[in-house]
C-alpha cells in the first residue's frame, strides 16, 4: 500500500525488431535492475513467462499464483500486476504487444474472457500441443532473417496461445463465444466500463436489445451482462484502492459516478465492505 501502479509500456532493447521479443528473467533483472519489480504495475503489452526453476508467488489482479518449475503465467495487458521473489526464478519470457497477434486470434482469446486463467501448473502443459507450440515459438525468435522470423514467430505465437487456452481444464466454465455479438460486448466493456454501467446503453451501442446480451453473458459465463459489468468495476475499483493514493471522491468520478456516496454504497453492495475498510484492510495486510 502506498505505492501507485505504474504503467509499463513495451521498450524494446537495441536489437529487437518487431513487437514479439523472446528473453529472460535474468535478462529482464539485469535491463531494469532491482527497482523496477518494486512497485505494481500495469503492463502495456503481454508477458508470457516459462519457469525453468525455482519458486515464487507472482500476483496478478488480487490472485498470488505460486511458480515452480514446468509452471507457465500468462499476464495480459491492461492487468495489474505485482512481482514477489524475482531473483527466486529463472526461465524463458515472451513480451509482445496486442498489436503483434492477429485480431482473429485476439477475438478467439478474449471470447473467453474471465474463464482465461492467468497460470498454468506444470502438469497442465506438459507434453500438450501447447508446450510444443511454445517450444516451437521460442526457437523461431532465434531464427536468422528478421521479417521473415518475425512474421513466423508472430503466428508459432498465436498458436502457442490459442492452445494454451484449449489446455484450460475441463469444468473450468471456459467455452467458445456463442455468438459474435458476445465478443464484441466484451471489447466494448473493457473501453468503456469507466462511463457505461447500464446494459441498456451497451445494447443501443452494439444494435442488440438487453435481453439478448444478458442471454448471452449467460450461456458464455453463467453471469448476466449486468453481472459482468459490476465485476470489470469493481475490479477497476479494487485496484485503485489498493495500489494508488488518489481520495476516494477521485476514483468514484473517474469510474463514472457522480459522487463518493453513490460509489461507495455501490462498491459495498457488491462487496460487503466499503471502499475506505477495504483501503484499510489492503494497507494493514
Amino acid at each position: 500500500m502506498g505505492q501507485s501502479i505504474r504503467p509499463v509500456r513495451y521498450a524494446p532493447p537495441p536489437g529487437v525488431t518487431g513487437e514479439i521479443e523472446l528473453t529472460s528473467l535474468a535478462r529482464m533483472r539485469a535491463r531494469g535492475g532491482p527497482q523496477e519489480f518494486v512497485a505494481p504495475q500495469r503492463l502495456g503489452f503481454d508477458l508470457l513467462i516459462t519457469v525453468e526453476s525455482g519458486h515464487a508467488v507472482h500476483t496478478v489482479d488480487f490472485t498470488g499464483h505460486p511458480l515452480g518449475p514446468g509452471d507457465l503465467l500468462w499476464v495480459r495487458a491492461g492487468q495489474v500486476q505485482q512481482w514477489g521473489d524475482v531473483e527466486a526464478v529463472e526461465g524463458p519470457v515472451l513480451l509482445f504487444t496486442p498489436s503483434a497477434i492477429d485480431s482473429a486470434t485476439w477475438e478467439l482469446v478474449r471470447s473467453a474472457g474471465v474463464a482465461t486463467p492467468n497460470h498454468w501448473a506444470g502438469g497442465t502443459v506438459a507434453g500438450t500441443p501447447a508446450a510444443a507450440a511454445l517450444t516451437a515459438a521460442f526457437a523461431t525468435a532465434a531464427a536468422p532473417g528478421a521479417n521473415l522470423r518475425d512474421a513466423a514467430l508472430a503466428r508459432a505465437l498465436a498458436a502457442a496461445l490459442l492452445l494454451l487456452v484449449l489446455a484450460v481444464p475441463e469444468g473450468s466454465g471456459r467455452r467458445p463465444p456463442t455468438h459474435q455479438a458476445f465478443v464484441w460486448f466484451r471489447e466494448e466493456l473493457e473501453q468503456h466500463f469507466h462511463e457505461r454501467h447500464q446494459v441498456a446503453a451497451y445494447a443501443a451501442r452494439l444494435g442488440y436489445s438487453a435481453r439478448t446480451l444478458n442471454r448471452l453473458a449467460r450461456e458464455n459465463t453463467g453471469l448476466s451482462a449486468k453481472q459482468l459489468i459490476d465485476e470489470r468495476i469493481v475490479l477497476e475499483a479494487r485496484r485503485r484502492l489498493a495500489h494508488d493514493r488518489d481520495p476516494v471522491a477521485r476514483i468514484a468520478a473517474d469510474l463514472g459516478f457522480d459522487d463518493a456516496s453513490n460509489f461507495s454504497k455501490y462498491f459495498q453492495h457488491r462487496t460487503g465492505t466499503t471502499p475506505a475498510a477495504f483501503r484499510e484492510r489492503v494497507r494493514r495486510s
